[in-house]
């Protein structure tokens, strides 16, 4: 068994592939071992902001021996008298193999000549040399680079390879490099590194001051947290994307101007933890003049990186002052006519016609909802204040306060649920993020979202693929998770409509139906655990999400249950008899009396079922659906639907065709028989 090392050394990487390649390239190399028929015991991925690789541990020194099968010719043509045929012949050359390499197998009752031989596995040195340049390059970033004279793409610049198998060099070219054993310490050391054994790469790293896995970091992190001795706020998105973003975090506690405490805290968090990447702390119930940062590197310059980062600071929470003041001398209501002059999209108008189309469709919606008149007011109210803090000088700076910065200066003369509602608009981020504790912000996130949703789709900005440029995917699923956790059942279509009549443009149904369905399918099955056969049923209710999904959360509770399966059946018949047929139109007077029971049956059970419905009491409606089943088999027992004349068929066909579009309320059914 044996241990290889590779190491790629580059120009500082971005925290996302960093992040990336920790997650993905191990399981990328196991994948590649194993097609290759060789065994292995751990694979170790490791990253930092310059560097990344694998190890490789208990390592086969040698492939596994494969059994080679392979079918040649017919038998009849193989031999001729008794002796191999030229075809044999040529078959056994061309495999390097001979007579006693073959043996005869019957296939469809012609015997085949069937080559069977053992392929000595190749030395893993000779096989590492072939794929790990395929690994690497197998890996896809974000935004990579291009260097040289642009014949070399990749995350960034590649400086050197480190490819170890032991103590021996295992050579491979890639990107104009050749491996060795040789790289660099930290770049503030700027030494070079010569790796002996794979066994000494970890600790000869660790003290040229490299620390290559991110768990560590983040111990260091968090330890020079606790040693700080402040009211750090807990962070863990922070520690991570600093230990993402260095080789050798150390801790450096600052401050800025006591002045800049009367901003909002918002704010000062903003400034110090967004932008500068810094540890926000506490000084009782208020943020702390004081701050936590790190550098990467030793502890030595930590004088100068604290001014460093004193005077950023500084001079950000500056700015911060003077925008916050020049936007309170004015009332907030003022800044929504500016959204004239802002352009929400080409060919879709300005921010002020979005706020405008919002406003109409979250008032529709409240109404709708049955809203008392006060929450219907705070609705529209909100709805209109809603993009106002984009025009503000505040969010040009700083636009990551977006929403926040609406809720803070709307808290000087709003109702404290319109200043609530400018920040909660924009929650949840897709199906990530807290959701909205007050109706009035979810009302109006949830018509921001259908509005942006239907009037891409109007001209023609429909996601293909990977590109999704406005984030359309992700405001769906926003809709449908606001529609569900609110338990709101709101009929899209209906709300699309409105979308169309506003912005005087057609929207592609057909589109949008396909789309909203690939988006629900995903909810189903990721957010409510539903089966993947069971979500596809219910997707012809798209239009009502919380419809579907109460649907789908009752069809996979009953499947288990006996006589399941015969019901399903038994509404198949039904289903597959009339879906052809396009009338539902009958006349109980050409009825015989052998059809008649079934129509009974739906004539009592079709108002239980929508009353059932109509109170979203699924499980109550599918019950009276089952009931139908000992009926329904009971008519195709003793009915012909297509009899031969005319008016019995078409009378009967439109009968079915009325039972078929009651089952549909509840999902495509007929789907769980294929």
């Amino acid at each position: 068994m044996s241990e290889y090392l590779v190491e790629l050394l580059l120009e500082e990487m971005p925290p996302a592939d960093v992040d990336m390649i920790t997650k993905k390239l191990g399981k990328i190399v196991e994948n590649a071992l194993n097609g290759a028929n060789v065994g292995h015991g751990d694979v170790e991925a490791f990253s930092t902001a310059r560097r990344f690789g694998f190890f490789i541990h208990d390592l086969q020194d040698r492939q596994n021996d494969v059994i080679l099968k392979k079918r040649g010719p017919a038998q009849r043509i193989a031999y001729k008298d008794g002796k191999p045929s030229k075809a044999l012949e040529g078959f056994l050359a061309s495999n390097s193999a001979t007579v006693e390499d073959v043996e005869f197998v019957d296939v469809k009752g012609t015997p085949y000549i069937f080559l069977k031989k053992i392929v000595a596995g190749r030395p893993t040195s000779e096989v590492l040399k072939e794929i790990v340049p395929k690994i690497l390059l197998s890996l896809a970033f974000k935004r990579p680079m291009r260097w040289g004279d642009g014949e070399y793409k990749y995350v960034r610049p590649l400086h050197s390879i480190v490819s170890i198998l032991n103590d021996k060099i295992i050579e491979f070219e890639m990107l104009g490099k050749s491996s060795s054993n040789m790289t660099k310490s930290h770049r503030y050391l700027s030494e070079d590194v010569i790796i002996k054994e794979v066994s000494e790469y970890v600790e000869k790293l660790k003290d040229k001051m490299v620390i290559i896995h991110t768990k560590e970091r983040k111990k260091m992190i968090e330890e020079a947290i606790t040693q700080s001795h402040l009211d750090v706020v807990k962070d863990d998105d922070l520690i991570h994307e600093v230990a993402l973003i260095s080789e050798y975090p150390q801790a450096v506690v600052g401050e800025f101007q006591e002045k800049y405490l009367g901003l909002p805290e918002e704010v000062l968090k903003t400034v110090l933890r967004h932008h500068q990447r810094t540890f926000v702390a506490r000084d009782g119930e208020k943020t702390s003049k004081k701050f936590l940062a790190f550098q990467d590197g030793p502890s030595l310059r930590s004088k100068n990186v604290r001014k460093g980062y004193e005077r950023v600071i500084n001079a950000r929470l500056e700015d911060a002052t003077f925008y916050y003041n020049e936007d309170t001398t004015v009332p907030f209501e003022s800044f929504v006519s500016k959204l004239k002059g802002v352009t929400f999209q080409k060919n879709l108008g300005t921010l002020y016609d979005k706020v405008e189309r919002v406003k109409a469709l979250s008032e529709d919606i409240a109404k709708k909802l049955e809203f008392n008149d006060d929450d219907v007011n705070l609705v529209r109210r909100a709805a209109f204040l809603s993009k106002a803090d984009i025009a503000t000088s505040m969010i040009y700076e700083f636009p990551e306060l977006q929403g926040t910065m609406g809720k803070i200066y709307t808290l000087h003369d709003e109702d404290p649920r319109v200043a609530k509602a400018m920040e909660e608009q924009y929650m949840p981020n897709g199906l990530e993020g807290n959701m909205p504790v007050d109706v009035v912000g979810a009302v109006v996130g949830l018509a921001d979202r259908l509005d942006t949703v239907m009037s891409n789709f109007s001209i023609g900005e429909i996601p293909s693929g990977s590109s999704d440029p406005y984030g359309l995917r992700k405001n769906t699923f926003s809709i449908l998770k606001i529609l569900n956790e609110f338990e709101w059942d709101l009929n899209i279509e209906e709300e699309g409509t409105i979308v169309e009549s506003l912005l005087d443009k057609g929207v592609p149904w057909k589109e949008v139906s396909e789309f909203f369905k690939g988006r629900l399918e995903v909810v189903l099955k990721e957010t409510y655990n539903i089966s993947p056969d069971v979500a596809r049923t219910v997707l012809n209710l798209w239009r009502f999400p919380l419809r579907v999904r109460l649907a789908a959360q009752t069809i996979d509770k009953y499947r288990n249950n006996e006589g399941f399966e015969d019901f399903i059946v038994a509404y198949t018949r039904v289903h597959n008899i009339s879906s052809k047929y396009d009338s539902n139109e009958y006349h109980v007077e050409l009825f015989e009396e052998k059809e008649k029971p079934l129509f009974t049956g739906y004539i009592e059970t079709k108002p239980k079922i929508e009353e059932a419905l109509e109170h979203l009491n699924y499980d109550e409606a599918f019950e009276h659906l089952r009931s139908l089943k000992p009926i329904i088999d009971d008519y195709f027992e003793k009915v012909f639907v297509m009899a031969t004349r005319e008016d019995l068929r078409r009378n009967r066909l439109g009968f079915l065709k009325s039972l078929d579009e009651m089952f549909l309320k509840f999902g495509s059914l007929s789907l769980l028989s294929k």
